[in-house]
This record gives structure tokens, sequence and C-alpha cells, in this order.
């Protein structure tokens, strides 16, 4: 790729993603960019950069620049909402209504918390991909040997992602596959929307790299790269049941040799900065190039407090004993070292106006005041320019779905072999019992230790039908009836006669 091509695409990629600059209000990101000049290859990389804002926004969650259906100032991380907060393993130490809302799988009546229903953002970032598919082959100029190629793989990894991603949160949604479509679109059936990710994948596999050329791996990692696909792919047919394609799909990860498990010491690099080998997709901030999310729009602000912010108090918490629960040998002998990466106790006796002490011991505080502090931040108290990256899939995650495919196929040695790495790196005791039912549980079970935060463990629930088990606000027909998903937004419906609401949410709003 030429230099001023991979410039051009870098500048115009900062400039779209970061959500703090006056002129964002000048670059149209919030709409289709239908006007964009489609003429070189500069205009195909910044309309794909483009898209990948518009994703990345919507998992952050809509503000009032978006939509008059929602009075918010900032995003919210509504990641968090939709991928953690109901998996009953969070509490809100100041009593905050609104998680607490979250917590018990309640709306409630308020304008800033609608846009967690309103996949607005997700089908803006696949409209913005149908325009790509459909107008980069039209363009000739200024394309180094095979980028189109890659750029038009990467936009159908994307387009695939973002179907991916709201199904995840609303079960059956819409398939948008044209460029400014006007029709009416209805929901279709989650399965199949999985099928057509994974389909969409197994077209842009063959044209994607592992890596990016003349990209910082942090950057390439923040793009579609085959490792992203291949994932993504294995992730979808697992939501399929189709556990032999999954763990294929996986093991041509794992056989690639690009990825590794980051050592305990380099979990701050991991977490932190996004800058490791374990990474394998992600969203990235980087304060040094003016890139960061503001006051509401990173769940950092909400689970970190002084000395990484200004906050004096707790939002979300993982409770003392809940960590014992989840954290098992840790509890038996502080064997597990991830506990120390992932909490830290604070002495909240210190003044709120200088930065306070934290423990030695990471669960010294009480029940309530343990700080989830898995990301963090520069301790300087300072209460925006939030800058971890938000993780979507990393190479743990991948050797532990490795893991359940292979058991559920009954592969106990090869799935006891991926748990153990994970288990390993955390110096916990390998597991040893080829015992099918009791070896799937211990998988999800170290997913839950793993991944906490991390926006998998409701996903992991809802799809095995067990969300029921963990969260005591939803009954197991509630989940049967769709409880497990999100409500479909009002504006969906407006001169939309093919909508409809999931049944649940029918009769609970």
């Amino acid at each position: 790729m030429k230099n001023n091509i991979l410039l051009a695409a870098l500048a115009v990629l900062i400039l779209t993603l970061s959500s703090c600059k006056d002129w964002l209000d000048e670059l149209p990101i919030n709409t289709v960019t239908e006007d964009q000049a489609w003429q070189n290859a500069s205009d195909a990389e910044g309309a794909v950069a483009a898209a990948f804002s518009i994703f990345r926004r919507g998992l952050s969650g809509l503000t009032k620049d978006d939509t008059p259906s929602t009075t918010r100032a900032g995003s919210w991380g509504d990641y968090y909402f939709w991928g953690d907060a109901r998996s009953g393993d969070w509490i809100t130490p100041n009593n905050d209504g609104d998680w607490q809302a979250g917590f018990e799988n309640r709306l409630i009546a308020r304008t800033q918390l609608e846009p967690m229903t309103n996949w607005r953002l997700f089908y803006r970032a696949i409209e913005q991909c149908n325009l790509v598919l459909e107008r980069v082959p039209e363009i000739n100029d200024g394309f180094a040997e095979n980028r189109k190629a890659e750029l038009l793989a990467e936009t159908r990894f994307l387009r695939a992602m973002s179907h991916f991603y709201a199904a995840r949160i609303w079960g059956d949604v819409p398939v948008n596959l044209q460029a400014r479509n006007v029709e009416p679109l209805g929901r279709e059936p989650l399965n199949e929307v999985m099928k057509m990710v994974a389909d969409e994948v197994e077209i842009a596999l063959p044209d994607l790299p592992w890596e990016y050329e003349d990209m910082t791996r942090k950057l390439s990692m923040s793009r579609g790269t085959k490792g992203a696909a291949l994932a993504l792919q294995a992730h979808a047919y697992m939501w399929l049941n189709e556990y032999e394609l999954a763990s294929d799909k996986l093991q041509l990860i794992i056989g690639s040799e690009k990825f590794d498990l980051a050592p305990i010491s380099e979990f701050r690099n991991l977490f932190d900065k996004g800058e490791s080998n374990e990474v394998v997709f992600q969203l990235y901030y980087d304060n040094q190039f003016g890139e960061f999310s503001d006051y509401y729009g990173h769940i950092l602000t909400y689970y970190l407090t002084n000395p990484y912010t200004d906050r004096s108090n707790l939002s979300l918490a993982v409770p003392k004993s809940k960590i014992l629960e989840i954290f098992p040998d840790y509890a038996r002998d502080g064997s597990d070292k991830r506990v120390a990466e992932f909490f830290q106790s604070i002495d909240f006796s210190g003044s709120a106006s200088e930065l306070r002490p934290i423990f030695d011991d990471p669960l010294q505080n009480g029940e309530r005041q343990i700080m989830f502090a898995k990301f963090r931040k520069v301790k300087d108290r300072s209460y925006n320019r939030m800058d971890s990256p938000v993780p979507i899939f990393r190479y743990a995650d991948l050797l532990l779905l490795k893991a359940e495919a292979d058991a559920r196929l009954n592969r106990l040695g090869d799935a006891i072999t991926y748990l153990n790495l994970v288990r390993e790196r955390a110096d916990i005791p390998r597991f040893t019992r080829e015992d099918q039912p009791l070896l799937i549980e211990e998988i999800l079970a170290e997913r839950r230790r793993e991944l906490i935060g991390e926006y998998h463990r409701v996903y992991d629930l809802v799809r095995l039908g067990r969300l029921h088990e963990f969260n005591p606000f939803v009954s197991e027909q509630a989940e049967k009836d769709g409880a497990g998903f999100f409500p479909v937004s009002d504006e969906a419906f407006a001169n939309n006669p093919n909508m409809e609401q999931t049944y649940y949410w029918q009769f609970n709003q």
C-alpha cells in the first residue's frame, strides 16, 4: 500500500472515530454518506473508516444528536448494559436507579434510557457498508495491489458484525443487504441472521489479511482481519449449535500462530492499551491522537473512582461475596492471579481531593466497596479522556469457545487442553476430569471468570437459555418468551407494518 494512501486513511479513521472534537459536527457520520465523493482510493478508505466509526458509536449508545427520542447529552456505554448488566454479578453501590433497573431487566420511563432499545446506529453502519459495497467496485483510481478487494472484504465483515451484534441484543432483527433500502423490513429469525453472518464472512475471508501492513497492531486489530472474521464466524456457529463448524474455524485461528495468551504481567498492555498479541478484534481509543471518549461514552466512567477519576464513590461494582463465588480458587487459597488484576480496594478514608491509596489486598474493602479495575486509566483524577479499548474478541475467549465446542462434540481431551491453557495462565490447578457435563460447566464458569466485564456473560447465558438461572428477576418462562433480549424501540415501528415486538415485551414494558 502506498504510504500516502495509508496516511490519508489513518487520518480519516482518527477523525471519524474521535468523539470529542468540534469538527465532528462537520463530518457526516451521523447519516449514511450518500454525498461521499466516490472517485479514488482515499474516498473508499474514508467510507470504510466511517462505517467502523458508526459501529463503535452504536456500541456506546445514541445521543440527542442521533435521534429526537433521547435527551442524552452523551452516550452511556450501552455495550455494558447489553452484555453484562443482567448477568446477576453486578451491584450499584451508590444505589443508582438506572443501573438497578438494568440489573432487574426493567425499563424505566426515561428518554435517556430509551436508546438501549434502539438499533438505529447499527443499521446506519449496515447502510454505510451497503453503500461501500455498491460504489467502491466502480472506483479504480489509486488502489495499491489487492487493496480494493481488502476494503470490500472488510466491509462485508463489518456488515456481518453489525447484524451479529444486533441479533445478540434484540434476537430476531431485520436483515438489510441493499444500499438506500426504503422498504419496511420485518424481523428475521435469529438463526437465519446467524446463518447470513456466517455466509457473509465466508465470502470475505479469502481477501482479508491476518494483519495490515504499515499499521500498528493496535490499529490493525481494530479493523476487519482474517482472525476477527473467523472469530465472528465461530461465535455465529455457536449460536446455531453448529459445534463442528465452530471448532474448525477456531482451529484455523489457533493454527495460524498469530495470537498468544499474554502473561499476567502484561495485562495492563492488554486491557488498558489494547497493545497485545492476545487482541483479535477491539475498538480502540488513543488519547495521544486526541482520540478518547468523553464523560459518558465509556463504561470506565461508572466503575472507576479516585485515584483514576474524580468520582468519590462507585456506581458499578461486583460485590465481594460474588467475587469469591466466581473465583473459588482465590477464595480457597488466593491462587487465582486474575483477582488482583481485575479488582482493587481503595482507601476511601483518604481525601477525595487527592489521589487515594490502593491497598495491597484487592478484596480488603467491604461487600459493596471493591472497585472493578480490569480496565484502568492514568491515576490523575480527571473525569474524561477515557481511552481504554472496547474489547470484542480476544484469544482467551476463543480458546474457551473452542473448549466448549469440543466438549459438546465429546472431544474431552482437546477441550481440557484448551481450558487448561487459560487456567494455567491464571495459576490455578489444571482441570482433569473427563466428565462431559461437568467439563462443560467448568468451561462456562471459566468464561465467566476470564471474561468478566468484557460484555460476553449475558450473551453466553442467553445463547444457552440459562439467563434465568443466574438472574433472579428473569423466570424460565420469561426467558422462553424473549426476556433475554431487549425490546424493540418505538422508533422502529414508525410507518413499518412489518415490525413486531418481542413477545415478552408486549406485556412487560
